[in-house]
């Protein structure tokens, strides 16, 4: 009978887990990943005063620390992975841990927000909601409040703002519709999709949408931080994704923890937790944490366990590389590469930490522009680069033989939609002016159909609209 391991750092219990070339026990592990979440909700005076319990001083009164206490609120987007799960645990630990150590108060209060695609999404997440709250949380319910949006809301809440964006590939500008669109309840998030040509774009809106969704939930709840809960490997994939992608430049604010979200009213910070534990670190938490049962669409790793507990047939790689996106790839890659090389992880992501805005915009920053469709920052005119390494004007027909090659191209699927496309783009050309678009978007709009769709502009009625949308009452919780 072979030897039962012991975990290294108790050295009393038997190891379960080995990671970093160290062995152990559940509780010893659980600490070992919980110790690095908390570090970085600690990380600065800004997420110290959220988290924090707050007593009088020579700052504030007794009223005052008490009302900061009750104030103190952070959102947390929970999909129901494991990384938010395992984000959500660490959570209320900290908070019974405030309330036997600190006579009962605690620092700060959890609002939880799930987006949801469809109707079974919905009642599957209200569900698991219910479950963990009145299972495993059940002692500090009253310090997490649930919410439900509705992705669809990214186009309901601005029906009186939805303007069509064309992309006009003979002079390689974008175009915005200067008419509304009609006012119907036709147009969602279906329709959207549908005009996809790709999963990799389908899934970049998707994500954009639901990133969206949450900072304004954020900004008009006066949250004062978002704590994403993306491990390392998440960050890494996402860094070398939006380098593929053209979107290198977003990489520094995306990443940003430092100061606050500009481009939602400067009211909140963003948070990354879990930036310090790699995802099979995160899955082997879930795991020894008996937090799976709780999982939505997931199947978390056993690589670290020393007692693997399941076999896991991960159809998410089975496919075909051309069938996966870019974000797939990417985190393949770190996945194959993690037990040996997982240094490789950490450097990408501490590269990414030290990235800055680039300097063309520092120095002009008044004449910085927004991309009308992800808000990014321009730093320069991609329409400009394109044109000046493609060529965009065709050679004229010079014979009856180019003629005839050139009908039946024109008679082609590809000739058919390519009419389609200049129509139109004529019609909304007609009707409009020009707009800034990034060079990340402009690749999006060559894999729409017809490169022109619907979209809602950043207002303040936009900002406000979904108010009434994603409120999950407490009979509901």
């Amino acid at each position: 009978m072979a030897e039962q391991l012991i975990c290294q750092r108790c050295r009393k219990e038997p190891a379960t887990v080995v990671s970093r070339k160290e062995r152990f026990s559940n509780d010893c592990f659980r600490k070992f990943v919980s110790q690095k979440q908390r570090k970085q909700m600690m990380s600065d005076p800004y997420f110290q005063d959220i988290f924090k319990v707050m007593y009088q001083d020579r700052f504030r009164t007794s009223k005052e620390a008490d009302l900061q206490n009750m104030q103190s609120t952070v959102l947390v987007p929970l999909s129901f992975g494991s990384s938010s799960l395992v984000m959500l645990d660490v959570l209320n630990d900290t908070l019974t841990e405030q309330k036997t150590t600190q006579r009962g108060k605690t620092g700060f209060q959890v609002d939880l927000i799930i987006c949801y695609q469809t109707t079974e999404e919905k009642e599957a997440f209200k569900e698991l909601a219910h479950n963990i709250i009145n299972t495993r949380y059940a002692s500090n319910k009253e310090k997490f409040k649930f919410h439900l949006i509705d992705l669809d809301s990214f186009f309901s809440s601005s029906k009186d703002c939805l303007r069509v964006v064309a992309l006009d590939a003979r002079g390689a500008t974008a175009i915005k519709a200067n008419y509304s669109v009609e006012p119907s309840n036709s147009y969602n998030l279906k329709d959207l999709l549908n005009q996809c040509t790709d999963r990799t774009t389908r899934e970049d809106i998707l994500s954009f949408i639901r990133r969206h969704l949450i900072k304004k939930f954020a900004s008009q709840h006066e949250q004062r931080a978002i704590m994403w809960g993306h491990s390392m490997t998440k960050l890494a994939d996402e860094t070398i994704s939006l380098i593929v992608k053209g979107r290198g430049s977003e990489i520094a604010a995306s990443m940003d923890c430092s100061k606050f979200d500009e481009d939602y009213n400067s009211s909140f910070k963003n948070l990354f937790p879990m930036k310090d534990i790699l995802l099979s670190e995160i899955d082997a938490f879930c795991l020894v944490a008996k937090l799976d049962e709780f999982l939505y669409d997931y199947k978390p790793q056993d690589t670290l366990l020393i007692q693997k507990v399941q076999i896991i047939n991960d159809t998410k790689y089975s496919t075909l590389v051309k069938n996966m996106t870019v974000n797939e790839i990417a985190r393949k890659y770190f996945d194959d590469i993690e037990g040996d090389y997982s240094n490789v992880i950490s450097t990408v992501v501490k590269t990414a930490n030290k990235l800055a805005e680039p300097q063309s915009l520092l120095i002009e920053k008044e004449r910085s522009k927004k991309c009308v469709l992800c808000f990014s920052n321009i730093y320069t005119n991609g329409f400009k680069w394109l044109s000046d390494i493609t060529i965009n004007e065709g050679v004229p027909i010079e014979d009856d033989a180019e003629r005839e090659i050139f009908n039946e191209w024109k008679n082609s699927t590809i000739g058919n939609k390519t009419e389609g496309y200049n129509r139109a783009t004529e019609l909304v050309t007609a009707h409009s002016c020009d707009v800034p678009v990034c060079y990340g978007c402009i690749i999006i709009f060559n894999r729409i159909k017809e490169r022109r769709l619907t979209w809602p502009t950043k207002s303040k009625s936009e900002l406000e609209g979904v108010l009434d949308e994603c409120v999950l009452t407490d009979d509901e919780s």
